[in-house]
């Protein structure tokens, strides 16, 4: 691994804490990411869901804690 994708933090590492629903399969998961299309409270966004093997919309259902990441 390169060390300038170690310094930049990807997809599912920024943002909000969610919890989500996977629109295909239906499982449910905690997520984050700063890109939800419609209302943060109730929007939608793309995230690799692992049940499904890809990358698929999930609708948020909840949001768990502000856009702060941890060291």
């Amino acid at each position: 691994m390169s060390s300038e994708s170690r310094s930049a933090p990807g997809v599912g590492h920024v943002g909000p804490l969610l919890s989500a629903k996977c629109t295909s399969c239906g499982k449910t998961s905690e997520k984050r990411t700063a890109e939800i299309v419609g209302d943060p409270s109730g929007g939608s966004f793309r995230h690799v869901c692992h049940s499904c093997q890809r990358v698929i919309w999930w609708n948020v259902l909840e949001v768990l804690s502000d856009g702060g990441r941890s060291a």
